[in-house]
């Protein structure tokens, strides 16, 4: 599943491809993707051509287009989904879902955007401002990790809702933390050293500082390099990540800062890669 620093990088993408710009066709080839109170591809057209796209957000791993009409589209990639921005005569892919065309630059072609889905996973719903506010997933999510509010205070306070609980574990749940994944967490413990079986109450404060500075910095940098190398992954333009993971799907392999075999376990119910001897 991509994770912040992936949706995060297709958000800049979008960004800067369709905002300001007009809504002008809408194509639904997998209906079942479009959910909520507005499902039928029809009246959902409706609701968005000739409408402006105001703004492209995120919150943890969802991303939001404000629309001039007042409403919003909610988007989630889920596993497999990746979106991109395509001259509009470009030809279909075959997992192509769904298709949002824009006006032109006048110095460039019509484009589109595209939410493709070999699983067909992802969702799009739309939402006026207080089902946006509402919305379980949304409003039970935990503290943004980039935000300038998040500190190892905010990280302690937020693990605390899940004492008993491997460290690892909590940083996967979206009500502690929004936007993490299992790279991520595991990227993250590896740079802070703590090894990820422990549980959350037992991290002291100088430790969960340490923890929260390197979450942001292992997010920072993938973002930076446009993501995590991956077969399921690319940005607006049809790039791959370049980020490196170094803990992450090596197990077995030597770590890159002591030379220590990596360990490979599972923790909640996912694959985990650490370092036993640097992570404590």
């Amino acid at each position: 599943m991509p994770e912040l620093p992936e949706v995060e990088t297709v958000r800049r993408g979008l960004e800067a491809r369709l905002v300001g710009k007009t809504i002008t066709a809408v194509r639904i080839l997998v209906a079942k993707m479009v959910k909520g109170r507005v499902s039928d591809p029809e009246e959902f057209s409706r609701f968005v051509i000739g409408r402006t796209i105001d703004a492209v957000r995120r919150r943890g791993k969802y991303l939001i287009f404000d629309l001039d009409s007042g409403y919003h589209l909610l988007f989630h990639l889920k596993m497999r989904g990746h979106m991109r921005v395509v001259p509009r005569h470009t030809p279909d892919d075959k997992y192509l879902a769904l298709g949002i065309a824009v006006s032109a630059d006048q110095d460039r072609e019509p484009q589109e955007m595209r939410f493709h889905d070999i699983w067909t996973w992802g969702e799009v719903r739309l939402l006026d401002d207080s089902e946006l506010q509402s919305h379980p997933s949304l409003t039970a999510m935990g503290p943004e990790p980039l935000s300038e509010s998040f500190t190892g205070e905010t990280l302690r306070t937020s693990l605390s809702r899940r004492p008993k609980t491997a460290v690892k574990a909590a940083l996967l749940d979206q009500e502690v933390l929004a936007g993490v994944g299992n790279i991520y967490a595991d990227e993250s413990l590896f740079r802070a050293g703590i090894n990820p079986k422990r549980p959350s109450a037992t991290l002291t404060p100088d430790e969960a500082n340490r923890l929260s500075r390197e979450i942001r910095a292992v997010l920072s940098d993938a973002i930076g390099d446009g993501g995590t190398v991956s077969d399921n992954f690319f940005d607006t333009t049809g790039s791959p990540g370049r980020y490196q993971p170094q803990v992450y799907d090596r197990g077995g392999q030597p770590c890159m800062r002591c030379g220590t075999t990596l360990d490979r376990t599972r923790i909640g119910g996912r694959g985990t890669v650490y370092c036993a001897h640097c992570q404590k």
